[in-house]
Parts: structure tokens; sequence; C-alpha cells
């Protein structure tokens, strides 16, 4: 939520699903799992994919969120496009988001972020 708030949309939490939502669309997502004493985390925001898939003139969603129907999914790179009037074609690369994702993540946690290729060269 404060990585696009960072972009100035406003997300929010839903109560009957998880995840994190602009208007009725996911845009984040967070997965746990736990398989043999091991615990593994992670989660997403969609920047900019494909969301439908063209095949014999029928338009399909590629993506479900989590299985619920009637909600949809969408991507920051369509609500800038939407909010701000931005259409150049381009978005912001996964790279510069992912950068303020862990600048966020780290304010929210109260933790250091280190990329991971900083990590490999040590």
């Amino acid at each position: 939520m404060q990585t696009l708030k960072e972009f100035d949309i406003d997300s929010r939490r839903d109560k009957e699903h998880t995840s994190v939502w602009v208007d009725d669309e996911k845009n984040a997502a967070v997965g746990v799992s736990s398989a043999r004493w091991i615990n593994t985390y992670g989660f997403a925001v969609n920047v900019d994919v494909e969301l439908k898939e063209e095949g014999r003139g029928v338009d399909k969603r590629v993506i479900v969120p989590c299985g619920i129907e009637g909600r949809g999914v969408t991507l920051l790179r369509k609500m800038l496009e939407e909010r701000t009037g931005w259409s150049s074609g381009v978005c912001w690369t996964v790279e510069e988001v992912r950068n303020v994702v862990a600048r966020c993540f780290g304010e929210v946690f109260g933790v250091g972020m280190v990329h991971g290729d900083e990590i490999r060269s040590r």
C-alpha cells in the first residue's frame, strides 16, 4: 500500500479477501507457504503484464485474482495512465518499482534492505 501511495494511488485492504486492492481490482499480493518445517514468503506488485489472452476472436482473462470470480486485476501502468493522463506507452521499469517496494518495505518494518546482487558479491 505504501508503494502505491508513492505513485499517488490510493489502495485499501478488503474485508473478505487478502491482498492490496484499488477499487475492486487487485494490484498486489502476499503469499505464505509452509511445508516440511520450511516457511516461504513472497509478494508481488503488478506493474505491466498482459492481462488478457487474445485468441480465436475472444479475449479471456489470464489472471483470476486468488480464484475470485467477478474481481479483476489491475496494473500500475494502467492506474498511472488513468489517474495522470500519462500514456507514453512506457511504464516504470520493474527495477524502478522494485527499488520503491524495497524502500517502503524497509520503512514499514524498520529494517535495512540489501539488493540481492550486493549479497552475492560478498
